[in-house]
């Protein structure tokens, strides 16, 4: 057994090293080359890797790292448009999950793949997507907010009750419906649940003593908390952990937790590592020869899974929501099976045996994720493209403190944002920030095109150059002609260059005057705004507000609401002024408090 732990360590951190400068090469999914690599070195080919030597450990090593992939991937997730799209969420884990379970057992049943009672249990495997290939996915396309918070909520929720349903089913088909094995499913969900927000509070009360904390203090307190609260979650209440790690998860991702950022970039870093592991040694118990007796059958199930039953229960799940006709499509092509269907089929193939279509199950889930990765990956950017949600793209010239200061406040407005830098040090102080940065030079055509020129929504021209301000301008109203450009100008002489163009400039001498004379006109306002302690936010209304007072909203007293814009005409609002859907307002106050206030309005469905 020493050697065959030691065999697989090797190949995991084989796999690891490789894979990301593999996927950046040629351009594959991340998930798709560890599963290459996991069925090369498993006992179809090199036989490396070889789970059935040491099974207790391969079983227990499974469990701990999905549960801090789902941890991770709970933790990263948008809470406030969870809680805007939360309806359609709820409708994808429950009217959804049973449709896409059954309707999937229906269709393996009916080519006669597998046995009814496998076949159920097949559909539940599947039934579940998973932050493991979500997450990547809407990272690298960069879709809209809402498309994001449904895929990504989907996919960490759906995660624990896949998995605590798979166990029901699993037992089911080896000992029967037996009365304790059907209360097995709610008591492991809902303590699993209770566990994890236990969890999460510990973690904020340790915050709350120890409030000057290092972000490495941070991301360890997070990190070894998760882990205990698994272990203290599947003691008490076998099988119980997903859940746990779900909500503890969710939880601290709606509070605020120092250094936020930098845990995030930590776990998401960790997570890929754990990934690695998890689908190099999962594919490792697929037998070859039973994939491909699956041609053709396996293949059509795949392709009617992708195709037809997962737009069926997106669209019924999404019935009067405030989704989009273009967002409930790109939602029902993205679905691809992650890294607890791999696991659990693993799992389960090995406790049923060839005796009872064990490695045909597996085989066939393993194809599905295989097949699902791979086409929705490729089409995935194209097809967000087509149907036009993707995020509103902004790039900026320059990484200075302006820059970053500009960026995130796009960010906080939704936009997907890309800087532009050749300074190393401003780049990396940007990266550490979280904004993401590009180390090039600022007018190359090639780097403005793959940051996103011919789509840009906003572009500004921020550095200490006018002649690069105004290429970099000139260059993206040429490549998105409706975009909003704005340039930095060091003096009132280049104005009329950058205004012949059609870029609007912000001289810097004309702003230091005009700077004065607020101060001198309007000093209480100046000092207000000139702190770096309050903001001024533009927040759109949705159907969620539609017809609402703004007295009703609740706003805190240091949030100020100053003008109203409807139908482009600008309005003072008063407490009985009745909100309309398409209506913009900009918050005024403490920075915190705006965005707080921001965030709760955007959720309100």
């Amino acid at each position: 057994m020493e050697h065959a732990l030691l065999s697989a360590f090797g190949v995991v951190g084989f796999a690891i090293a490789i894979t990301i400068i593999l996927s950046r090469k040629i351009k594959l999914p991340t998930v798709l080359i560890f599963l290459i690599i996991g069925i090369i070195a498993g006992p179809s080919f090199l036989n490396l890797v070889a789970p059935s030597e040491f099974e207790e450990i391969f079983r227990f090593g499974l469990e701990i790292l999905v549960a801090i992939i789902v941890f991770e991937g709970a933790f990263s997730i948008d809470v406030p448009y969870l809680r805007r799209v939360g309806g359609v969420v709820r409708n994808l884990l429950t009217v959804g999950f049973i449709l896409s379970a059954t309707l999937s057992a229906l269709v393996v049943g009916y080519f006669e793949i597998l046995p009814w009672r496998i076949a159920a249990l097949f559909g539940v495997l599947v039934a579940v997507t998973g932050p493991t290939v979500i997450a990547p996915l809407v990272r690298q396309v960069r879709i809209n907010d809402r498309v994001r918070a449904v895929l990504m909520g989907e996919a960490v929720l759906v995660d624990p009750i896949g998995a605590v349903i798979a166990i029901v089913a699993l037992d089911i088909v080896l000992f029967g419906p037996e009365t304790t094995i059907l209360f097995f499913a709610p008591t492991r969900l809902l303590g699993g649940m209770l566990i994890g927000i236990l969890g999460a509070v510990s973690v904020l009360l340790v915050l709350k003593i120890y409030r000057d904390i290092e972000p490495i203090e941070t991301t360890l307190l997070l990190l070894g908390m998760s882990v205990t609260t698994f272990a203290i979650s599947e003691s008490a209440l076998a099988h119980s952990g997903l859940a746990a790690m779900a909500v503890m998860g969710i939880v601290l991702a709606s509070r605020k937790i120092p250094h936020s950022e930098q845990v995030r970039s930590f776990e998401d870093d960790l997570s890929k590592m754990l990934i690695g592991a998890v689908y190099v040694l999962a594919v490792a118990t697929v037998d070859l020869e039973a994939v491909r007796d699956l041609w053709p059958y396996g293949f059509i199930v795949c392709a009617c899974l992708m195709l037809v039953i997962r737009p069926i229960t997106v669209f019924i799940s999404a019935i009067k929501s405030d989704l989009s006709f273009r967002e409930k499509t790109y939602i029902s092509l993205i679905g691809p099976r992650g890294v607890v269907a791999a696991a659990l089929a693993a799992f389960a193939g090995e406790v049923l045996g060839p005796e009872q279509y064990g490695d045909t199950l597996t085989a066939l889930v393993f194809l599905t994720v295989f097949l699902t990765v791979g086409v929705q990956s490729t089409y995935a950017g194209i097809v967000a493209k087509l149907l036009g949600v993707k995020a509103m793209k902004a790039i900026i010239a320059g990484a200075n403190p302006v820059a970053c200061r500009v960026g995130h406040q796009l960010i906080d407005q939704g936009y997907d944002v890309t800087l532009i830098e050749n300074n190393p040090e401003l780049v990396l102080q940007a990266q550490k920030e979280g904004l993401e940065t590009i180390r090039a030079e600022i007018t190359d055509v090639k780097v403005l095109d793959a940051a996103g020129a011919s789509n840009v929504a906003i572009g500004i021209g921020t550095t200490d150059s006018d002649e690069i301000n105004l290429l970099f301008c000139q260059y993206l109203r040429a490549a998105s002609p409706d975009a909003k450009v704005y340039a930095h100008a060091t003096s009132t002489d280049v104005v009329s260059a950058f205004e012949q163009s059609r870029i609007e400039t912000v001289d810097i001498e004309v702003a230091l005057s005009q700077a004065m004379l607020d101060r001198i006109a309007a000093p209480l306002l100046t000092e207000a705004l000139g702190t770096g302690d309050r903001v001024i936010i533009d927040v759109p209304i949705g159907s969620g507000l539609d017809k609402r007072k703004i007295r009703d909203l609740g706003l805190p007293e240091s949030v100020l609401i100053l003008l109203l814009q409807r139908q482009g005409e600008d309005l003072v609002p008063h407490g009985n002024t009745v909100l309309s859907r398409g209506d913009r307002i900009l918050l005024f106050g403490l920075i915190d408090a705006v965005h707080d206030a921001r965030q709760e309005l955007m959720a309100i469905e």
